[in-house]
C-alpha cells in the first residue's frame, strides 16, 4: 500500500527515537548502578575487577557509544537521516507544484 511521507512522520519517527534513548540511557544508568552496587558490596576481589572491567570495556561501548550516543551512535545517525530526508525531500517541494500538476494550463 502506497503512503504519503509527511513532515509530520517526521517528527513523529525523530520523537520515537528520542524516546528510545531516553529510555535506553535510564536502563543504563540503572544497570551500571546496580553492578556498582553488587562489586563495591556482595561481590568482591579478582571476580568482580574482570567483570566491572568486562561491563566498562565491552558492554558500555555497545550500549552508549554505538547506541544512544549523542553525534555518532546508531540512534544519532537515524535523527540525522531523519532530518536529511525532511530537508532535502519535503522542504524541497514547491506546493503550487501539485497544482501546476493537476490542472497544467496554470503554469
Amino acid at each position: 500500500m502506497a503512503s504519503i511521507l509527511t513532515s509530520a512522520i517526521i517528527v513523529n519517527a525523530k520523537s520515537s527515537v528520542s524516546t528510545y534513548v531516553t529510555t535506553a540511557q535510564a536502563l543504563y544508568d540503572e544497570l551500571s548502578s546496580l553492578i556498582g552496587t553488587l562489586t563495591s558490596t556482595n561481590f568482591m576481589g579478582d571476580a568482580a575487577t574482570g567483570f566491572k572491567d568486562f561491563f566498562t570495556t565491552k558492554a558500555t561501548p555497545v550500549l552508549v557509544d554505538n547506541l544512544t550516543e549523542p553525534g555518532q551512535s546508531i540512534t544519532a545517525g537515524l535523527q540525522s537521516m531523519l532530518d536529511s530526508i525532511k530537508e532535502q525531500l519535503l522542504d524541497t517541494v514547491d506546493p503550487s507544484l501539485g497544482d501546476i500538476n493537476r490542472d497544467p494550463t496554470q503554469g
